[in-house]
């Protein structure tokens, strides 16, 4: 697989621990995202000697580490936004709960690398007591871990992230974010299509998610965001394009559907199989309308059909 290969690249240019191997690391390590961050920070981390923690401080020094902060935080912000504007109580579908679960899980991966930068400039055990006593339920325990991180941080950004940190609201934790990433209220579907622009440090999952939402919703989706993630390399994420466009373009699968005959995915290839033999038996459209009898994309931001 694609990420295990990645994973077992990176970890040999780390065991070869020479200079080029180190500025191989740390070129990527900026312009890197998600999993192959984590990977990458990981492995310099866990070099003997601190010699990766040393080498990343001489070349990027404390405020480039401190802008990769800036960035998981400028993310954060995101994912906390799309959870403001596709609440439960508004888009009570599965695929939303699908949806909001794989954006947690993003944050959590994002303060995972966050706790990861920290340790680049602070005292290792400082930062993992910390994140330590923050995974625990206990509110003693995270009280210590704030505090911890209270009197060990000096950035700029350590209010806002104790802020994220703590049991405050998502709203709350948004606001604190302002002066890194500006919130502002979205119609829902608005967000998912905002959510999508962002797709490029999403998890493969959650673009998944999104596409299976605005399927079962019936919400528009750009024609790049779609074409785009039609050529993505996780089979499951076209699955869930196809899935998509069977609802909100019927005409323009049949001509998308022959060029996919060979998708390499199997799972793929046996839904545009099943996708082509429903086309066949395809009513007319609509005369005058373009559209497919029942295939209405919905114009509102309730989920469900749009009427006919």
């Amino acid at each position: 697989k694609p990420d295990a290969v990645r994973l077992y690249a990176w970890q040999a240019v780390g065991m070869i621990g020479s200079i080029e191997a180190l500025d191989a690391l740390i070129s990527h390590l900026k312009i890197a995202w998600g999993v192959d961050r984590r990977n990458i920070l990981r492995i310099l981390l866990e070099m003997p000697g601190e010699v990766g923690i040393e080498t990343v401080l001489d070349q990027i020094g404390r405020s480039g580490v401190e802008q990769l902060i800036d960035q998981e935080l400028m993310f954060i912000g995101q994912l906390y936004a799309a959870l403001l504007d596709l609440p439960p109580d508004q888009v009570r579908l599965k695929e939303a709960d699908l949806l909001r679960r794989s954006l947690q899980a993003l944050q959590q991966d994002a303060q995972e690398r966050i706790f990861m930068l920290m340790q680049f400039l602070y005292p290792i055990g400082a930062i993992k007591a910390a994140a330590f006593n923050l995974q625990s339920n206990s509110r003693s325990n995270m009280a210590r871990g704030l505090e911890i991180l209270d009197n060990t941080l000096d950035i700029p950004s350590k209010r806002a992230l104790l802020t994220l940190l703590d049991r405050n609201s998502d709203l709350e934790k948004v606001q604190e974010l302002s002066e890194i990433v500006t919130y502002e209220s979205l119609l829902p579907s608005d967000r998912l299509r905002r959510l999508l622009e962002l797709r490029h440090f999403l998890s493969d999952w959650t673009i998944a998610c999104c596409f299976h939402l605005a399927r079962q919703a019936r919400w528009g989706l750009t024609a790049e965001q779609t074409i785009s993630c039609l050529r993505h390399p996780k089979g499951f994420v076209r699955e869930a394009v196809l899935s998509y466009l069977w609802m909100a373009s019927p005409r323009a699968m049949e001509k998308l559907l022959p060029m996919l005959r060979t998708d390499p995915d199997r799972l793929v290839l046996a839904q545009v199989h099943k996708l082509m033999k429903e086309l066949e038996q395809q009513p007319e459209p609509i005369e005058g309308t373009g559209q497919i009898r029942g295939k209405r994309l919905n114009s509102s931001n309730k989920p469900g059909f749009g009427t006919i």
